[in-house]
């Protein structure tokens, strides 16, 4: 199985790398289920893919009638009911004739009426097209954007952190060079200045335990 023949091959080699470098939970960056509901691909399909395996191809008649269906009971009305052939046909541009054959596996349809669909449910262009290995590259590519944002959040907050206490390190530095300095002068000060002197450091002391 080449790059060329199944291109989710290249993402899938790109999250692996990115589970290893950020050491994330394999079974949750790589869950098939939220990539099956992605793509209209069956968690079977999913699956062998994840696992580097050749996935069955469709004629493309039967693909489109297969992911049609998939967006119907997984993309409802806001009431939860599936959309009629009519409402699918009056929000895509299509005549009911042209709507019921393409729902009833009838017709196949053009890329401008696939396009047309595709917009009506809300998914990416080519959802209904795709061969399965570039509709599962392309849930993979987004997976991989996803888990990068992550990593970055994840590596900027640990090295704020990291600066934090560096910063914090400095200041208690410069606090007991200063000490130091007023360990010195403590000497030949009178019994006033010694008393203020160790008000302060107490002070200093009390400030830090909080």
């Amino acid at each position: 199985m080449t790059d060329e023949a199944s291109p989710h091959l290249k993402s899938l080699a790109r999250l692996h790398d990115l589970i290893e470098k950020a050491d994330l939970d394999w079974s949750v960056a790589l869950d098939p289920e939220p990539l099956a509901l992605s793509t209209g691909l069956p968690l079977s399909v999913v699956t062998m893919g994840l696992h580097g395996r050749e996935m069955p191809v469709l004629d493309l008649h039967r693909q489109v009638h297969q992911r049609l269906e998939f967006l119907r009971s997984h993309r409802p009305r806001p009431d939860g009911k599936p959309y009629s052939q009519k409402e699918i046909g009056d929000g895509a541009g299509l005549t009911p004739q042209w709507s019921g054959q393409l729902l009833n596996g009838g017709k196949k349809p053009s890329l401008e009426h696939a396009a047309r669909i595709e917009d009506f449910f809300g998914v990416p262009r080519g959802f209904l097209t795709a061969t399965p290995s570039q509709a599962l590259d392309r849930a993979l590519g987004e997976r991989v954007a996803e888990l990068q944002d992550v990593h970055m959040a994840a590596l900027q907050q640990a090295n704020e952190k990291l600066q934090a206490d560096r910063d914090r390190q400095e200041a208690l530095l410069r606090r007991a060079d200063g000490n130091r300095v007023r360990a010195v002068s403590f000497r030949g000060s009178s019994s006033r200045v010694k008393r203020e002197v160790l008000e302060e450091l107490l002070a200093s002391i009390v400030d830090e335990e909080a």
